[in-house]
């Protein structure tokens, strides 16, 4: 499993460095580890993507946001790339309009915390990005 170590950070500031171990083909199952002696807690997922999400949730249950492309709010993942990557590249759009940009990104890579999101802020964009109402229902 490779695996890759990401900021997370608080609104207090508070910093945190996370490992994050993930498998490259089915079935996808994210680990994350808070610190050397913290017991791994894992994510499977039908892709990175997903599993990325529910990793995420976790975190800002404790008030953090993971610092990673995959947390931006102008990426969303598409059908023919989840089936090639397994969801570990989105394409990006431009907010506000239709536009999809040929920029893809790998979900693991970092950003800035200027420039990530929650889960939820990240659900309302892709959803008025798509034209979608918000009808509340979550995948399992």
């Amino acid at each position: 499993m490779p695996d890759v170590v990401l900021d997370a950070v608080a609104d207090d500031h508070r910093r945190e460095a996370v490992e994050i171990a993930y498998s490259e083909e089915p079935p996808f199952v994210l680990r994350l580890r808070r610190g050397p002696d913290a017991a791994p807690v894992s994510f499977e997922a039908t892709n990175l993507f997903a599993g990325l999400t529910k990793l995420r949730a976790h975190l800002e249950a404790d008030g953090l946001v993971l610092c990673c492309q995959g947390a931006r709010p102008d990426v969303t993942p598409s059908g023919l790339e989840n089936q090639m990557s397994g969801g570990r590249y989105v394409y990006t759009f431009t907010p506000g309009t239709r536009a999809v940009n040929q920029e893809y990104v790998d979900i693991f890579a970092p950003a800035a915390r200027e420039d990530v999101v929650t889960v939820a802020e990240q659900r309302a964009a892709v959803l008025a990005f798509h034209g979608l109402p918000d009808t509340g229902w979550q995948p399992s």
